[in-house]
């Protein structure tokens, strides 16, 4: 295993962290994960799927973006995810060997998902959408009219979860939808740390089912 632990700067100057872990020379999938601003990759939900698509063989590239908070929140949802969608962007563009890999998973988290939604042009295998934010239409229609094969899991108490665009995104072929019932934005469950463990272990399985099928 190879890990890389480095910066590139955007167009502005500013750093862009990012992690590379490399399975072996030979390896052809990646997978990319975009966190969100509160939740980092060092966090559970990303910690567990990078051991997971490891394991299947997978090279894992964590784009650890950084941004002030005080300046980015004041910034509309629109700038914040071209902001993020043209960090990651710049950091594929650098880091990632051209041509080296058949299959690219794309992983993004709450914000991320926004991030991502700007990066659908880009040749990607599958998608995994973590408690994106349905409710920003711009967001919602992205996904609406994508046809990548996704994965999006989220549950019914987060803030995010808008029944009926949740419905409608579980009716598109290429979408397979789960929701955690009693799960928040973090995908914790509001009975406590044991469910949470739970509801951890279902999003996993549900990550692996996907990436086998």
């Amino acid at each position: 295993m190879d890990i890389a632990k480095e910066a590139i700067r955007n167009t502005d100057g500013e750093p862009i962290p990012y992690r590379f872990i490399r399975n072996n020379s030979n390896n052809s999938r990646l997978c990319v994960m975009l966190p969100g601003l509160g939740y980092t990759t060092d966090q559970p939900l990303f910690y567990y799927a990078t051991g997971l698509f490891f394991d299947k063989g997978f090279d894992v590239l964590h784009i650890q973006y950084e941004y002030d908070s005080a300046s980015f929140t004041k910034r509309d949802r629109k700038e914040q995810f071209k902001i993020i969608s043209d960090d990651v962007e710049k950091v594929m563009e650098e880091v990632v060997p051209e041509a080296k890999y058949t299959s690219i998973y794309m992983m993004a988290k709450s914000i991320g998902t926004g991030g991502l939604a700007h990066l659908l042009e880009l040749e990607m295998t599958k998608v995994i959408w973590l408690t994106p934010l349905l409710q920003i239409d711009a967001l919602y229609d992205c996904l609406r009219n994508s046809w990548k094969e996704s994965l999006l899991l989220i549950g019914d108490q987060d803030k995010c979860f808008v029944k009926e665009r949740v419905s409608g995104l579980a009716a598109k072929r290429n979408f397979k939808v789960q929701i955690f019932k009693g799960a928040d934005h973090s995908l914790e469950h509001e009975g406590g740390i044991y469910q949470s463990i739970d509801c951890l272990k279902a999003v996993m399985k549900e990550i692996e089912l996907f990436t086998s099928e």
